[in-house]
């Protein structure tokens, strides 16, 4: 809506998770160097945490844009987002559906029905991809959902394996909470699994204005054209170095400025939007009306 405005040919912040618009920041880096390092030498369970926001699933996406065309191939990557209350045999069955498992087009691996039955149509699926050559990813995202059950299933998964390589590459992706979860002794094995580790920090406050010119820069833009100088300090403190929040505010200021034909953005109007932005997220829900007689 605003972008010609501004001079960009698409939306500069945009809260969906696309690569291109990766800004590489030191912890960004290296959980990409991790991802690529991790699935590439089939390490076998690989774990990337991170607060809300902080570009995990960007990040993800950007290793395995980067993997080897001859290791990956894409519509073999199962991503399972709906963790919430998913038991061991719901996780088979949305992996084999995600890897296309089962269906019409693989009559042999017909029926499915038990958690014996899954395992076995996985195992022969990941031993063909492996005599291919390729890699086969799982990729689970929000995983401190699970339940220790479940996630003792995702331990048992990585059991799928050569002599010497592991078939499936298991990715864990959530919140902080995952780590407090894989404290528990119960869940020990699993996590003496996990070859790759990296936790995503928030951008300092130095990073935060070359993030903002690099998603400009992509989008088609200049920055000097989109924000004055003297804008990013109120980037810095609303955001705490979230990049999802400084999109979120960065999309609402220059959608408000179009309105009001104000090129480039001034620091006034940047700061408004985020006490604005501010209020919203903190104000205490509407309290119940009372009921009418």
């Amino acid at each position: 809506m605003y972008e010609a405005f501004f001079g960009l040919h698409e939306p500069a912040f945009s809260l969906n998770a696309d690569p291109r618009f990766l800004w590489l920041s030191e912890t960004h880096q290296e959980g990409l160097s991790a991802l690529c390092y991790g699935i590439s030498r089939r390490k076998g369970f690989l774990m990337l945490t991170g607060e809300v926001g902080t570009g995990k699933t960007t990040l993800l996406r950007a290793a395995l844009d980067r993997l080897p065309a001859d290791l990956l191939d894409v519509p073999e990557v199962a991503v399972v987002t709906n963790t919430a209350e998913l038991g061991p045999l719901d996780l088979l069955k949305l992996t084999c559906a995600e890897l296309r498992i089962g269906g019409p087009q693989l009559p042999l691996y017909q029926p499915l029905e038990t958690k014996a039955d899954y395992l076995i149509a996985l195992h022969a699926f990941l031993v063909d991809r492996h005599r291919a050559g390729l890699v086969t990813v799982l990729v689970i995202d929000e995983a401190q959902n699970l339940s220790l059950t479940t996630l003792e299933q995702v331990r048992l998964l990585s059991n799928l394996e050569t002599s010497s390589e592991k078939l499936l590459q298991i990715v864990l992706l959530g919140q902080p909470e995952l780590r407090r979860k894989l404290s528990d002794p119960r869940l020990r094995q699993l996590r003496q699994r996990i070859a790759v580790d990296h936790h995503v920090e928030p951008l300092g406050p130095q990073e935060v204005l070359p993030y903002l010119r690099h998603r400009v820069q992509v989008a088609g833009g200049r920055y000097e054209r989109v924000f004055a100088i003297g804008a990013e300090p109120t980037f810095i403190e609303f955001s705490s170095g979230c990049p999802r929040l400084l999109n979120l505010l960065a999309d609402k200021v220059l959608l408000s400025a179009y309105a009001k034909n104000m090129r480039p953005v001034v620091p006034a109007l940047v700061e408004l939007k985020a006490k604005e932005l501010a209020a919203w997220r903190f104000r205490p829900p509407v309290e119940r009306r009372a009921r009418r007689d």
